[in-house]
């Protein structure tokens, strides 16, 4: 019998809470969501990719060995926009915030929902309780994000008429940025102990759940406001 390494694992956590199956995201993707829904969601996630980084630096801090050490810090410095011609991501975000007609000052000043801050709590406490933790965490995250991306700059401009290349530039970059992060984070898992591969699958999967309640948050909100 062929025994599944732990990014399979977590993988198979993964499909069964896909941010892309989830009815928020297949609406946005069919165009079925107003355009308000969308600011509101801008509004909401900036706060989670504004915090990113910090659970990026929380493995690299924690990784044993030097050579996943410098494929982490890779991955932090583009996350971080330290490479020279590069924007941090979450300016990024902004960027696509206020293509959609939204204002920083707005962005930065929303009540977040529970589901908004339990996905950055969730993600903040893995990430610190151990170093094969917040590994699964961040692989279920950026596993994901490529296709994610792709579907999201596909609905905006074949949907909603949205091409303007700022407006969609942090999705460009991470429809092929988090194709080599997620390769990595699969390296690492791959190497685990025996002993830590467990607590690895279990972060995956409560990552997982955590990202699928936060598109469930902002769908109820769009339709308490809708009613």
């Amino acid at each position: 019998m062929t025994t599944q390494t732990v990014s399979s694992r977590i993988d198979a956590k993964v499909a069964e809470r896909a941010m892309l199956s989830h009815p928020f995201y297949q609406a946005w993707t069919e165009g079925r969501l107003p355009l308000d829904t969308l600011r509101a969601y801008s509004r909401q996630y900036f706060h989670h990719v504004e915090a990113f980084p910090r659970a990026v630096s929380a493995v690299h801090s924690a990784c044993p060995d030097r050579d996943g050490r410098r494929m982490l810090a890779e991955n932090l410095a583009e996350e971080e926009g330290l490479e020279a011609g590069k924007q941090d991501h979450a300016s990024l975000w902004l960027m696509f915030a206020c293509g959609l007609g939204e204002g920083e000052t707005a962005v930065r000043g929303q009540k977040l929902n529970p589901e908004t801050l339990a996905l950055i709590t969730t993600f903040r406490a893995l990430t610190k309780r151990s170093y094969a933790s917040g590994l699964g965490a961040l692989y279920a995250y950026e596993s994901q994000f490529p296709g994610v991306a792709s579907a999201k700059i596909e609905g905006l401009i074949e949907r909603y008429d949205i091409k303007d290349e700022e407006t969609l530039r942090f999705f460009r970059v991470h429809e092929s940025a988090d194709v080599e992060h997620s390769q990595v984070c699969r390296q690492l898992l791959d190497r685990l102990p025996q002993g830590e591969r467990e607590e690895a699958v279990a972060a995956g999967e409560e990552l997982a759940g955590a990202l699928w309640n936060f598109l469930s948050g902002v769908e109820r909100e769009a339709e308490l406001v809708l009613q």
